[in-house]
């Protein structure tokens, strides 16, 4: 009951759905476009977001062992193209999450923790930029628990959730910003009690849902924010009913 509990509860819960957004590349080259990136630049961004669009594809299908290896192929071409140097850590994330996919989690591992590295000056920041570091914690302490070690994954889940509840404070000049590191909270406490399950704390799991479900509905109700941000809170509330229920079932 408990292993297929937690292949219930990780199939329940997205473990990336963390909004992500590439910022723009901003260039001074003198040899430009209208957008003020090189042609040459353009050329090979096109390049890249195919082959990595495949990628997404064939992951979406279910091919993970083909989606790794486009994006290895991705991660060969930014390597060899200083152009887009500035891809890589976006194209890493696209490997790490295909190897998660294609079961392979102890080869995602080392590449979120470097990522995580090198988000050491976000993680110490008193900013709204901690939520960045919380969600390099996030991905590697999903990544963590395919991997089966949930205590490591218990602490980063923990510590990120903290920094999600800090970004949420300090966010006083943007309410919808303020509500997306709310739901970002709830979400990563139902990982959370996954994590808590799995090392025998089935108590504090069902609480860690409870005070999930609490978050997440603050956001779902929020009528001032965007609705694609309240529908997420809605199919994680949804997520969290069903794992509430197992939970209580296996007690």
């Amino acid at each position: 009951m408990r292993r297929s509990l937690f292949f219930t509860l990780l199939a329940l819960t997205p473990l990336y759905t963390l909004a992500q957004s590439d910022k723009p590349v901003q260039r001074k080259d003198s040899i430009t476009v209208s957008a003020g990136i090189p042609k040459e630049q353009l050329a090979l961004e096109s390049q890249l977001n195919g082959i990595i669009s495949q990628g997404d594809q064939l992951l979406r299908s279910g091919n993970a062992t083909d989606a790794v290896k486009q994006y290895q192929y991705a991660l060969d071409l930014v390597r060899q193209q200083p152009l887009l140097a500035e891809r890589e850590r976006w194209v890493q994330g696209k490997l790490a999450r295909g190897y998660i996919g294609a079961n392979r989690p102890m080869d995602a591992i080392p590449i979120y923790s470097k990522l995580l590295d090198e988000k050491k000056e976000d993680c110490a920041a008193k900013s709204a930029e901690v939520s960045d570091c919380a969600d390099a914690e996030y991905e590697l302490g999903a990544a963590k628990m395919h991997a089966a070690d949930f205590s490591g994954a218990l602490g980063l889940l923990r510590d990120a959730d903290s920094k999600y509840a800090w970004a949420e404070k300090i966010s006083s000049d943007s309410h919808e910003f303020a509500m997306i590191q709310l739901k970002n909270q709830g979400q990563v406490k139902l990982l959370i009690a996954v994590a808590l399950f799995r090392t025998g704390n089935a108590a504090d799991a069902v609480a860690a849902v409870e005070a999930a479900m609490s978050q997440l509905t603050r956001v779902q109700s929020d009528e001032t924010i965007t609705v694609g941000i309240r529908d997420d809170a809605a199919k994680s509330i949804h997520e969290a009913q069903t794992i509430l229920s197992s939970l209580k079932s296996a007690r």
